[in-house]
């Protein structure tokens, strides 16, 4: 049974965005604090019932006592209409209490799920327990006992606080009330609510001009949980409760529609999550004279992030596999379940419907062999969602998905499981490749990352790469700890020297506006291959380049080639495994199967062991955190000189493995097991030494005692061995064959 892990980055680069939340269009009645005091921050009775339209259907009652002021006849008739207002009810089921996997259903659905699953109806029914005794875990791991009155002002956090103020731990209080229908939970949702609302006006910020209750993340995640309550009939028992449950979205609707209207489009999960807020206050709330407005800004901004805030292959364009693309991909997913119910925009609904596909797709080219994210940017490693993953099959055409899902939890490819039509794949879109052998937990998988900076989420790293084989992970990046208040986010987490990556001088890349260049990609069905650059380095007179070569099923080999124009930098090639390593031979190697050998074919001028904090892959909780081993083989830089890393990587399912390798050259590398040798040449395009010439960008020869030998080649368009040719294209392609003798 998992237990409720809050994570603290589902949502906001708060340091970096904080001052647009106080920065507004000359044109938005944000800038005006008199509007905002008294239109937002502190509605009068009064002006909350005028902005009703009590010309729809049910609202008769309000107007008459509304001419004398009568607000407490006006609530009372309120009460009575929401009562009996026919209207959508829903609930969010959550993949066992999990942050970023809200999914909206009705609720005999609810039930349905719940019924199957003992162990999340006992998840849910002890936190709801606990939130009855006024004990919250509020955001990461700070479980905060109060007394009488939860203190919604008290300190937990820099970015905690503001994780508080989502209100995503009072999510099973609703849950366990929907599935129980005992009162006592929802009493307390009440009770909670209507303690915050008196609270609410005096949190003091954590962060200088973000408001931890008026900002834009907050209003759009905070008030989905308040209307969930609100929907359902006979929530509401305190007379008080309508009246500022009504004043609390009114508030949120507005300064929501101003940032909307006036700042224009935004890229990145925030404005998302306000526009999203925004459409579902109008679609649950149409009284209100503004919500037609609401309506049509927050579907306008949803619109235009579907268009520009996913790239071609589905990736988000935040770059964080789980935690941001998980959280934007629901707020469209679960906008279509709403704009369904509510028979609303059946265009934008069709729209995301023939969209989203294309995020699972890229979700299962991403996920490891262990049904794993890879920690890359500001995101967590933990095992992906598999509900939100099965939810998508119903809802959104992407074939290959189920039959992914079906291999890696049963162990085994089924034979009636239709699976993609790749196992690796090359996505330049969204900046990732991945290397795969097979769609088992067994499987060799590679992730290589080499896209542009997509703001404060990214990461200092560049080509840079995760591993996995045989069912573990052997190679990690660190990822982001629990929350961003971890004092190491910012010095080691998001540190190049956190990731498999070339590391000068033991300082960061420059990110911004630096990408992979010159990426290229092709295989073969026996080889793989990548390469790229980076131009993070030039303050030092270094560019990188990695070329990746996965010879399948069996190994990876990666060269990087380093031109230096100054003498004295400390050039260093890091690997880091969750594994135990020891020294063996000229490399290192797990100290127990299955494992990994890494081998160094050139002696490093030194070789540095530590350890560093990165998110866990030996236990599947997002945000979980451990302390793992590192190597760094390093060399010193001479003027204008071409500097060289070339590493073999050789997974090994037992301890019986012979592999070794020699370096022939600086483009040609031999790598030798019982019974074969594989010479791989980096051609680049252009190469001959008086054996092989050939225009490919790699070229590997296979030879084994008393069978013929084999190549296999990419992007070329002829091979010559030993001046015979072997083989020719009319364009460039590539290819395998048989050598003949």
């Amino acid at each position: 049974m998992r237990i409720f892990i809050a994570i603290s980055a589902l949502l906001g680069g708060l340091p970096l965005i904080a001052a647009s939340q106080h920065t507004f269009a000359d044109s938005s009645r944000l800038k005006d604090p008199a509007y905002v005091m008294h239109s937002i921050r502190e509605i009068s009775d009064e002006e909350l019932w005028r902005s009703l339209d009590t010309s729809r259907p049910g609202l008769a009652e309000i107007r008459r006592p509304l001419r004398y002021g009568d607000f407490h006849t006006i609530a009372a008739a309120w009460a009575a209409y929401w009562k009996t207002r026919r209207q959508p009810v829903y609930v969010t089921t959550l993949d066992h209490l999990q942050l970023n996997t809200d999914l909206l259903t009705d609720v005999a659905a609810f039930h349905d799920l719940m019924a199957g699953n003992a162990g999340e109806r006992d998840s849910m029914f002890t936190s709801a327990r606990h939130i009855l005794g006024n004990t919250i875990k509020a955001w990461g791991d700070d479980i905060e006992q109060f007394g009488d009155t939860v203190d919604f002002n008290r300190d937990i956090g820099r970015s905690g606080k503001y994780g508080f103020h989502y209100w995503y731990w009072s999510r099973p209080l609703l849950m366990a009330w929907q599935y129980s229908g005992e009162s006592q939970y929802a009493r307390k949702f009440e009770q909670l609510f209507n303690t915050w609302y008196e609270q609410r006006n005096t949190i003091a910020s954590n962060i200088p001009d973000l408001d931890v209750v008026y900002y834009e993340l907050g209003l759009g995640v905070r008030n989905r949980i308040f209307i969930e309550y609100y929907i359902h009939p006979g929530a509401v028992q305190d007379p008080r409760t309508h009246t500022r449950m009504l004043k609390t979205m009114l508030a949120a609707g507005r300064w929501l529609y101003e940032l909307e209207r006036c700042e224009g489009y935004r890229p990145g999960n925030w404005q998302i999550h306000g526009s999203y807020m925004l459409a579902q206050l109008a679609l649950v709330f149409p009284e209100f004279r503004e919500s037609s407005r609401w309506l049509a800004t927050g579907l306008q901004r949803m619109a235009e992030h579907l268009e520009r805030d996913f790239f071609a292959d589905g990736g988000h364009t935040e770059r964080c596999p789980q935690n941001y693309t998980l959280a934007t991909y629901l707020c469209f997913r679960n906008l279509a379940y709403l704009l369904t119910c509510y028979h609303a925009s059946p265009v934008l609904a069709d729209r995301i419907r023939a969209t989203m596909g294309k995020t699972l797709e890229w979700w299962i080219t991403m996920i490891t062999p262990e049904g794993e994210t890879p920690a890359i940017n500001d995101s967590h490693r933990g095992l992906f969602p598999v509900r939100v993953l099965k939810d998508g099959t119903t809802l959104f055409p992407a074939p290959g998905v189920e039959g992914v899902l079906r291999s890696l939890l049963h162990g085994r490819e089924s034979a009636n499981a239709v699976l993609p039509p790749f196992t690796s794949r090359h996505m330049p879109a969204s900046g990732f490749t991945v290397m795969r052998t097979d769609w088992t937990p067994k499987a060799l998988y590679m992730s290589i990352n080499y896209g542009p900076a997509a703001g404060f989420h990214t990461h200092f790293d560049l080509l840079d790469f995760e591993l996995y084989a045989f069912g573990r992970a052997l190679a990690i990046d660190a990822g982001i700890g629990l929350t961003y208040d971890d004092p190491l986010y910012e010095s080691w987490y998001r540190s190049s020297r956190a990731h498999n990556m070339v590391v000068v001088n033991d300082s960061n890349i420059t990110r911004e506006g630096v990408a992979g260049e010159n990426i290229r990609w092709g295989a073969t069905a026996s080889l793989e291959y990548f390469s790229g650059e980076h131009r993070g380095y030039e303050r030092f007179g270094v560019r990188v380049r990695r070329q990746i070569a996965f010879v399948r099923p069996l190994y990876w080999f990666v060269l990087d080639d380093l031109p230096c124009s100054r003498t004295g930098d400390t050039l260093s090639w890091y690997f880091h495994s969750p594994l135990p390593l020891q020294p063996f031979g000229a490399g290192y190697r797990s100290v127990s199967a299955p494992g990994i050998l890494v081998m160094p074919l050139h002696p490093p001028d030194a070789v540095r062991t530590g350890t560093g904090w990165a998110a866990s892959s030996s236990v599947t909780l997002p945000g979980r955190t451990e302390c793992i081993p590192w190597i760094r083989f390093d060399q010193i830089s001479r003027r204008d000189s071409l500097h060289q890393f070339a590493v073999l990587l050789a997974p090994f399912r037992d301890d019986d493995h012979q592999r070794t390798a020699v370096a022939v050259s600086r483009r040609h590398f031999r790598i030798s097991s019982a019974g074969s040798d594989d010479d791989i040449y980096f051609a680049d395009g252009n190469y001959a030494d008086g054996t092989v010439e050939t225009d490919a960008r790699i070229v590997m020869i296979r030879r084994a005692p008393g069978l013929a030998s084999t190549f296999s080649l990419v992007d070329g368009t002829y091979l010559k061995v030993v001046g015979v040719a072997v083989w020719t294209a009319p364009e460039r392609t590539s290819m395998e064959g048989t050598l003949r003798p």
